[in-house]
């Protein structure tokens, strides 16, 4: 009685685990979607904003002098902002397609990445497409490039993670073992 109670709270709790990291990898797509939505002049601000913020720090703290900021310097730091912006967005993504593959069950921590992959990379080219419609905006392949480096980033870093927590795992394990056979023999 006790073991069937228990594995309908495991299976339970396995389907919360999957339903969650599947909303999550929806969600995130839902936010990269909203701001590929946004138009050029509102793209731009949200980079201006936070150039802005990088300048007066920068300034405050004695690392530059507003007079050494020329429009050239501010104009690569918005692309750096915006370019950068694509890549974390898509190292988030491929992080939670990985996390939802291994909340389904997929074991095997190269098949995760290579499954996660591909669909990072065509959400991005889907993204891009949508950006065709959005005013000012334009889809560049460049820019799912740079999306789907980012998704692999993302991907590799998870992966690592995962890998090394499980070889934690495996060695407390075996150390575990190895005390309970000496204090046995």
């Amino acid at each position: 009685m006790t073991e069937s109670i228990t594995k309908e709270k495991t299976s339970r709790t396995v389907w919360v685990l999957r339903i969650a990291a599947t909303a999550a990898v929806i969600a995130w797509m839902c936010v990269i979607f909203a701001m590929s939505a946004d138009d050029a002049d509102a793209s731009s601000r949200k980079s201006d904003e936070i150039v802005d913020f990088a300048i007066n720090v920068a300034v405050k703290t004695g690392l530059t002098t507003r007079e050494k900021v020329t429009e050239s310097v501010r104009d690569r730091l918005c692309f750096i902002v915006r370019k950068g912006g694509h890549l974390t967005e898509y190292a988030i993504l491929g992080t939670l397609l990985v996390l939802m593959l291994a909340a389904w069950g997929m074991r095997r921590l190269i098949l995760r990445g290579a499954a996660a992959l591909p669909v990072a990379a065509v959400y991005a080219a889907t993204d891009e497409y949508h950006q065709l419609s959005v005013s000012g905006r334009s889809g560049q392949w460049s820019d799912v490039a740079i999306d789907t480096c980012g998704a692999l980033a993302g991907i590799l870093l998870t992966l690592l993670v995962m890998r090394t927590v499980r070889r934690r795992r495996e060695n407390r394990r075996k150390l575990s073992e190895n005390v309970t056979k000496q204090t046995t023999e």
